[in-house]
């Protein structure tokens, strides 16, 4: 009996059928692999926007606590603000632009990292993204009512993130690229919208990417 059952037939794959899954799997990883890329890129480009909007109401909540004024601005170095106000960027910085609220000074609110200044965030982008902001704008200054500063000169008031992609559709059907405007109160509002992100890019006069 035991004979018998070791000597009967096994069933299993045959070589034809093992071929037939492995050239559908091949199909469908050949299917996968590309949107589940695109999802990382789109999540990456959300990630960062994400970043830019923290960091904005950031600045503006801490220049509201502290009743000082308070500073983003593009950094290359992490400790100091970019003369360039015209380049792409991937970093920047915020700090607090009064090195003593018990005593005025002409560099308070000034834009520039003065001596005694506290730096209150370092961010770097992934370097995939660039980002690029209105023409000759390079900060946000953010005064102790947690409005911009209306008188300082190269203050940001647009923003466009972008990758490879442009300002093709993304994920969802929204472009691939992000707009942020930061409104007169200085609130950030982030847009996918690709005729806005468009009309945006031609107004400012910049490439995406």
């Amino acid at each position: 009996m035991l004979l018998s059952k070791m000597n009967a037939k096994q069933a299993g794959f045959t070589l034809l059928e093992l071929m037939v899954t492995i050239a559908l799997l091949a199909v469908l990883i050949g299917f996968a692999v590309p949107n589940f890329q695109a999802f990382i890129r789109s999540s990456r480009m959300s990630g960062a926007a994400n970043d830019v909007i923290t960091d904005f109401n950031l600045a503006r909540s801490e220049a509201v606590k502290r009743r000082v004024p308070v500073t983003l601005c593009k950094s290359q170095d992490g400790t100091t603000c970019d003369a360039d106000a015209t380049a792409a960027f991937r970093s920047w910085i915020i700090f607090v632009d009064d090195a003593d609220p018990a005593v005025a000074a002409g560099t308070d609110g000034n834009g520039v990292v003065n001596t005694g200044e506290l730096i209150l965030r370092q961010r770097t982008i992934a370097n995939t993204l660039t980002v690029r902001s209105n023409t000759n704008a390079r900060q946000a200054i953010f005064l102790a009512t947690g409005f911009p500063n209306p008188t300082a000169a190269g203050n940001v008031t647009s923003l466009i993130l972008c990758d490879d992609r442009g300002n093709a559709t993304g994920v969802g059907g929204g472009s691939a690229a992000r707009a942020i405007n930061i409104a007169p109160t200085g609130r950030p509002q982030v847009t996918r919208d690709k005729t806005k992100i468009a009309s945006l890019i031609t107004s400012l006069g910049v490439s995406c990417p």
